[in-house]
């Protein structure tokens, strides 16, 4: 049962009974095709972005200018900025020191308070798992970057799908890796690794719309999209709203 006190009681309970209506002790499951569970993972799995804070943290490290260009291009082309923000973040490093950065800017984010673990979603991923479903994140941030923090919620590196580039000569290149997971490319990239859409998937923007739509049950984290927020309500997904 989900019982953290962040979830409201009757979503918790929905929650709850839809992973048992599904998971392994129910009549119909399959072990060899499980019930898929998708989460985004910035602003859904964690609060706050782990992309934008190792952009900050570079910055500081050696002023560049990185995150005015980087607001300059979200404000001209948003899907062309997350682009560019990968190349930024990973091309030129190994995937090892990738995955360093990524845990630097968890320590400085819950150091200044900009990111934190969402216990509660930790709380229904563990619960899934249990219960023989296989949980994905889909992230339009880096695989690299966000494999380690993932694993704080028990995720292994293999099921994190994120924006993942080229490697060459232990190196990552800027050039990424089609379909890249944002917007319809989400789903696109879930099917490319399941076969199988998902039952269930977690997000909080209009760039995980798509992958919310194609499962069965949504959950909609709701920061200040209330267009999106109307949106979930009329198709009868769960809406929780953001909290600290």
């Amino acid at each position: 049962m989900i019982v953290h006190p962040r979830w409201p009681t009757t979503l918790a309970n929905d929650l709850s009974a839809m992973v048992h209506r599904y998971g392994v002790d129910s009549e119909g499951f399959d072990p060899l095709a499980p019930p898929i569970a998708a989460f985004d993972f910035d602003d859904t799995c964690i609060r706050g972005d782990i992309s934008h804070e190792a952009l900050h943290l570079l910055e500081d490290e050696a002023p560049t200018g990185r995150v005015a260009h980087y607001r300059a291009g979200c404000e001209a082309d948003l899907y062309a900025a997350y682009r560019e923000l990968v190349h930024t973040l990973v091309a030129g490093r190994t995937p090892e020191q990738a995955r360093a950065l990524g845990l630097r800017a968890l320590d400085r984010g819950i150091a200044r308070g900009s990111l934190s673990l969402r216990d509660e979603m930790h709380e229904l991923i563990v619960l899934m798992q249990a219960h023989g479903w296989w949980v994905r994140v889909v992230t339009a941030s880096p695989t690299a970057l966000v494999q380690p923090v993932a694993a704080r919620y028990g995720i292994p590196p293999e099921h994190v799908l994120g924006m993942t580039s080229r490697i060459e000569g232990g190196r990552y290149l800027p050039e990424l890796l089609e379909p890249v997971p944002i917007a319809s490319g989400k789903h696109d990239v879930l099917l490319a690794h399941t076969q199988r859409p998902p039952l269930f998937a977690a997000g909080d923007s209009r760039s995980d719309e798509a992958l919310m739509l194609a499962s069965r049950y949504a959950l909609l984290r709701h920061h200040h999209d209330t267009g999106l927020r109307d949106d979930a309500h009329r198709r009868g997904w769960w809406v929780m709203e953001d909290s600290p």
